[in-house]
């Protein structure tokens, strides 16, 4: 018999008999913890992985001092619905000197890349896409 089984050990040093009922008290709120928040986290990856609009920039160009190209991927989780997309061209500073925005009717045809020109008011530098949703 081990010294730590010794009943008369026990008693002396006042060890008491391994209870079960301490791992009960915490293991139904760690269940519950635990399956709404795996439930939440596998529901937050699926629908912040695929979004129902992404977009992608490809490419811009400044054609002359009043139009900027924009080269830009666009797919949709439903075709059913309009779509739009709002792009915007900026100058040195970073202010806004152009907009436009782009429509995609229900059901249209989506080419893999839209290239679209956007009118200025002074020379742009850059471009960007500001949104693209469900209209």
């Amino acid at each position: 018999m081990r010294r730590e089984d010794d009943p008369y050990l026990r008693a002396r040093y006042g060890i008491a008999e391994p209870s079960r009922s301490r791992y009960k008290k915490w293991f139904t709120p760690a269940l519950i913890v635990l399956l709404v928040g795996g439930s939440w986290l596998a529901w937050s990856a699926n629908h912040y992985s695929r979004p129902e609009v992404r977009s992608t920039l490809i490419s811009f160009k400044a054609i002359d001092s009043s139009h900027m190209q924009v080269r830009y991927s666009i797919s949709f989780r439903t075709a059913s619905k309009a779509h739009l997309c709002q792009l915007v061209a900026r100058d040195f500073s970073a202010n806004t000197v152009g907009e436009i925005t782009d429509r995609f009717p229900a059901g249209a045809f989506m080419p893999s890349t839209i290239v679209s020109t956007i009118p200025t008011r002074v020379a742009a530098v850059n471009a960007a896409i500001i949104r693209c949703a469900i209209a």
